[in-house]
């Protein structure tokens, strides 16, 4: 599979809404068809969990300068991702990776 693509906050934020209606909507439908007797409890969390989002989404949009540095950051932990992480000569020498050194400390 390949890795998440590009995306904004405004995507973000209507995709979890809708998906947290999605769930509300499916778990009344069964409950109404007699399916089950009651919501599923992790569907339950699951949409408030998106809900969750949508609210937190909204609280970054309405702080500009939040906005600014989550912008900023976002495009910082992209560009980090897309690059392989860089090694050191003393890595490369050691042949040995670093948290096994550390563990060994």
């Amino acid at each position: 599979m390949n890795p998440p693509g590009k995306t904004t906050l405004a995507r973000m934020q209507h995709t979890a809404m809708i998906e947290a209606e999605r769930i509300e909507i499916a778990q009344d439908y069964w409950v109404k068809e007699g399916r089950i007797n009651a919501p599923e409890p992790h569907m339950i969390e699951r949409r408030d969990d998106l809900a969750g989002v949508v609210r937190l989404i909204d609280a970054i949009n309405s702080d500009p300068d939040l906005l600014d540095r989550v912008k900023k950051r976002m495009i910082a932990m992209a560009k980090a991702a897309e690059s392989p992480p860089a090694v050191s000569a003393a890595e490369e020498s050691e042949g040995g990776d670093v948290q096994e050194n550390e563990a060994a400390d």
